[in-house]
C-alpha cells in the first residue's frame, strides 16, 4: 500500500527537480553524448590538444569525458566547481547572461554483498548509472573568488633557472622504480633519451635545472606510456607527443610554465575520434600517475 503524500501548499517552494521522461532523458544524453564527440574532435587540432593540456592542470578532479565537455561548453574554463563548493566559499551567485555547464556524475547504490568463505554480507556501493549535474566555472561567479583561493605555485615563463623544489627527485625515483638509471651525458641533438635496451636514461649536462627537470618528465612518459612494447604500433611522432603532452600536464601541475616551449603541434597525430580519444585517456592517466606519486612523496628535508 503506497502511502498518501500530503498535499503541497499553493506557494510552497518546490525542493525536488520534475521527473524527465524516457523520451527527454534519452534526449538529454544523446545530446550530451555529441557534445561529447565534438569535444573529442577538437583534439584533432593543435588549438584543441594545447586547451587540453592547459586544461588538465586545474580540471584534475574531472574525466577525460567530463572535461571535454567542460570546454566544450565553456572553452575558457580554468577552474570548475558545483555551486554548493562555491556557496562554501561565499560565492553563491552568477554573473547575469552566463549558463551552468552539464558534466556526467556518476551514480551508486548500495547492496549487499557476501563476503569470502563465510555468510554474513556487507553494504557496498555499487556504479548504477550517470546522471547530467551542473557546475560552474570560478569566471561565471559575481565577485571575485580568486581573492580568497589559493593559487597555484608559480616559476619562470621560460625553461630557465630553478626547477620546482623536489620535482627532478621525485621524476628519478620513479624512473628508478621502472628499473632504470638516470645519468648526465651526451644525448646528440635531444635534450634527453631513454635508452630501453640498456634501461638508461640520459638527460644532457649543460641544461638548466628547470629544463633538465621537464625533460626528465619526458623520459619517464616514455617508460609509463608503455612506448617500448607500442613502438611497432605507433608512430614516433605519436610516442613523443603522448610524451610531451605528460610532461606539460605534470610540470604545469608543480609550477612550472613549459607551455611556450613544449606544447606539441598535432594536428597530423591522429585523423579519426577513436585514435585520440585513447590516445588523450593514456596521457591523462599516465599524467595522474606520475602527479600521484609526487603528491605521496614526503617534502624534501
Amino acid at each position: 500500500m503506497l502511502a498518501t503524500r500530503p498535499r503541497r501548499a499553493r506557494n510552497a517552494r518546490k525542493t525536488s527537480r520534475p521527473k524527465l521522461s524516457p523520451e527527454e532523458r534519452e534526449a538529454r544524453i544523446s545530446a550530451a553524448r555529441q557534445q561529447l564527440l565534438a569535444g573529442i574532435d577538437t583534439l584533432l587540432t593543435s588549438e584543441g590538444w594545447q586547451q587540453l593540456i592547459q586544461s588538465r592542470a586545474w580540471l584534475r578532479r574531472y574525466s577525460l569525458a567530463n572535461v571535454l565537455m567542460i570546454l566544450q561548453q565553456y572553452p575558457a574554463a580554468t577552474d570548475v566547481r558545483p555551486m554548493s563548493e562555491w556557496k562554501e566559499l561565499g560565492f553563491g551567485y552568477m554573473r547575469r547572461g552566463t549558463h551552468k555547464i552539464k558534466i556526467w556524475k556518476p551514480c551508486f547504490r548500495k547492496v549487499e554483498a557476501e563476503q569470502d568463505d563465510t555468510e554474513d554480507t556487507t553494504v557496498v556501493s555499487r556504479l548504477s548509472g550517470f546522471m547530467l549535474v551542473p557546475v560552474v566555472d570560478i569566471s561565471q561567479l559575481q565577485g571575485d573568488p580568486r581573492a580568497v583561493l589559493p593559487q597555484p605555485p608559480t616559476s619562470p615563463v621560460l625553461l630557465t633557472g630553478d626547477a620546482p623544489i623536489g620535482l627532478w627527485e621525485s621524476i628519478e625515483r620513479q624512473i628508478h622504480t621502472c628499473g632504470y638509471t638516470v645519468e648526465r651525458g651526451d644525448c646528440g641533438d635531444a635534450n634527453g633519451m631513454t635508452v630501453f635496451a640498456d634501461r638508461r636514461v640520459i638527460i644532457r649536462p649543460d641544461l638548466e635545472p628547470a629544463q633538465a627537470a621537464k625533460t626528465l618528465t619526458h623520459e619517464l612518459a616514455h617508460i609509463l606510456c608503455e612506448h617500448e612494447q607500442r613502438s611497432r604500433e605507433v608512430s614516433r611522432a605519436l610516442m613523443e607527443v603522448e610524451a610531451e603532452s605528460v610532461a606539460c600536464i605534470v610540470s604545469s601541475v608543480c609550477g612550472l610554465d613549459s607551455l611556450s616551449y613544449s606544447v606539441p603541434y598535432v594536428a597530423h597525430w591522429a585523423t579519426d575520434r577513436e585514435i585520440a580519444r585513447l590516445s588523450a585517456e593514456r596521457v591523462l592517466k599516465v599524467a595522474d600517475q606520475i602527479l600521484d606519486q609526487i603528491d605521496d612523496a614526503e617534502p624534501p628535508r
